[in-house]
C-alpha cells in the first residue's frame, strides 16, 4: 500500500510555480535564462522545474494554429537575446571598379578553369604559377623579330621583361587607387599637379613640358641616392639635374696666378659679371678705412716704461 508521503509525491504540481518569473527568454531557440544569483542551500532540482514551467507557459501563450497534427505554437523569428560576440560583426565590402562596371553591363562573372591547353608541349598545363603554359610560351620563345622602327640593336627581351613590370606596377597602382576610392577619396594615378610653366596671370587646368619636366626630375630624386642607383626608362632624359662644379683645392703657384690674373682681366675690361667701377670705390673705402686704422694704432703707441710717449714730468 502506497503511504501518504508517496500519495503526496506522486501528486501534480501546479502550472503556476510560486517563483518570480525574472527570466530572459529568446523564445527563437525556445530558451530561457536566469541570471539570478543563487543561494547556497536552495534546491536546483525545484528550481529548474520553475524555470522550465514558465518556459512552457510562455510558449503556450504565444499565437497556435490548429494543423493536422495538433495545435502548433508560432515561434516568433526575432531573437530576444543575442550571445556577446569576441570580434565586431564584418563590413560589407565595397565594389571595385570592375564589379560596378560589370553590374552596370549586367555581366555575370564566370569561373574559369585552371587548367589550359598549351600548344608548344601539347599538354594541359596551369593557367598560371609553377610551369605553367604562359611560362613554357616565354620559353619556347627563343627568336623575337624586330619591328619596323625599332632599334635592332636592343635587347627585345629586357625590354619584354621591362614592360612586364610596368604593367604589374600599373596594377598596384590601380588596386591603390580603388581602396582609396572605396574609402571615400579620390587618387589620381598620374604624375602631380605642379604650377610650373603655368601662364602668366592665369592658372591653367592642363600641366604643360615644364610641368612634367620638373614631375620627373622630382621622380628621379625621390630615392635615397637621388636618382642614381635607378634604372632609366627608354628614351628617359638622365640630365635634368645640373652638375655640380668641382672646384680643385689644391693649385700649383703658377696655376694660382693665372686664374688670379684672369679675374683681373675681366674686371678691368668690364667683361665679367663685376662691375668695375663699383669694384673701384669699395677698393677705395677699403683702403681709407685701413688708413684710417693705421693712425689710429699709431697714435695709440706706448713708450718703453709704460706710459704714452712725451707724458714724463720731470721731477726734483
Amino acid at each position: 500500500m502506497a503511504t501518504g508521503g508517496d500519495a503526496a509525491a506522486a501528486a501534480p504540481k501546479s502550472t503556476q510555480p510560486e517563483k518570480e518569473d525574472n527570466l530572459t527568454y529568446c523564445l527563437a531557440h525556445l530558451a530561457a535564462f536566469d541570471i539570478a544569483p543563487l543561494h547556497p542551500k536552495v534546491d536546483l532540482l525545484k528550481q529548474t522545474r520553475d524555470n522550465v514551467q514558465l518556459l512552457v507557459n510562455k510558449i503556450f501563450g504565444l499565437q497556435r494554429e490548429d494543423t493536422e497534427e495538433g495545435p502548433t505554437a508560432m515561434i516568433p523569428l526575432e531573437e530576444g537575446f543575442r550571445l556577446p560576440r569576441t570580434r565586431p560583426i564584418p563590413k560589407v565590402k565595397p565594389e571595385t571598379r570592375w564589379e560596378k562596371f560589370m553590374k552596370e553591363r549586367r555581366m555575370e562573372k564566370r569561373k574559369r578553369s585552371r587548367l589550359i591547353f598549351d600548344e608548344t608541349s601539347g599538354d594541359w598545363k596551369p593557367r598560371y604559377g609553377f610551369n605553367s603554359g604562359k611560362q613554357n610560351e616565354e620559353r619556347a620563345n627563343g627568336i623575337m623579330e624586330v619591328k619596323t622602327g625599332h632599334d635592332s640593336y636592343a635587347n627585345p627581351f629586357e625590354k619584354a621583361k621591362a614592360e612586364k613590370s610596368l604593367g604589374a606596377a600599373k596594377q598596384k597602382m590601380r588596386e591603390v587607387r580603388n581602396r582609396v576610392e572605396a574609402a571615400g577619396s579620390r587618387l589620381k594615378a598620374a604624375a602631380p599637379d605642379l604650377n610650373v610653366g603655368m601662364r602668366s596671370g592665369a592658372e591653367s587646368a592642363k600641366r604643360g613640358p615644364a610641368g612634367l619636366k620638373e614631375a620627373l626630375r622630382r621622380a628621379q630624386t625621390s630615392s635615397a641616392s637621388a636618382g642614381k642607383f635607378d634604372r632609366a626608362a627608354p628614351f628617359e632624359n638622365t640630365n635634368l639635374q645640373p652638375k655640380k662644379r668641382k672646384v680643385s683645392q689644391f693649385r700649383t703657384l703658377g696655376e694660382e696666378k693665372e686664374r688670379y690674373l684672369k679675374q683681373a682681366g675681366q674686371v678691368l675690361s668690364g667683361q665679367g659679371p663685376i662691375d668695375k667701377d663699383k669694384a673701384a670705390k669699395a677698393g677705395a673705402a677699403m683702403a681709407a678705412d685701413t688708413r684710417v686704422g693705421r693712425k689710429e694704432k699709431s697714435g695709440k703707441r706706448r713708450s718703453k716704461q709704460g706710459g704714452k710717449k712725451g707724458s714724463r714730468k720731470s721731477g726734483k
